[in-house]
């Protein structure tokens, strides 16, 4: 049976094995992942629930997938936002369904607690990726992703 729960500090281990098999899927940050940066990140956002959350997809008590919802404020949308990062279902769950359970739910997350849009970004060179999301009904933007590292 899948559910999904929100996480706390018991979790930190299995969230940030699933982090590395999302790292290592995206040309971006394959070769920098780094499981002291992971697990701070993690536990910087469990100690700032007004900030985001994280949420994890069980199967039969289980972890099979994690999720990091960003809060935000928009002046377009004008109120609340989410930024879906870190998005992954185990490589055992894919092709079965999960993915588009945990979608839902977070969907569903979004519009019970008064959020006006998700955003997200996806690896480009990932197709299978940028079909589940566009069947999850998300669209492209014109907008483009830049970054600027300052640490």
């Amino acid at each position: 049976m899948l559910s999904v729960i929100k996480a706390g500090t018991g979790h930190l281990e299995e969230m940030s094995l699933l982090l590395s098999e999302l790292f290592a899927m995206e040309a971006d940050f394959a070769d920098e992942c780094d499981t002291d940066k992971q697990l701070a990140g993690l536990r910087l956002i469990l100690e700032h629930p007004d900030r985001g959350v994280l949420l994890l997809l069980l199967r039969d008590g289980e972890i099979a997938g994690m999720v990091n919802l960003a809060f935000a404020f928009s002046t377009y949308e004008g109120g609340p936002v989410i930024m879906l990062e870190d998005f992954i279902v185990a490589a055992a769950e894919r092709g079965q369904g999960s993915g588009r359970f945990f979608m839902d739910r977070i969907v569903e997350y979004g519009k019970e607690n008064g959020f006006l849009r998700i955003t997200l970004l996806a690896d480009a060179g990932n197709a299978r990726a940028l079909h589940f999301y566009e069947a999850a009904g998300y669209k492209y933007s014109n907008m483009r992703c830049l970054r600027l590292g300052l640490g």
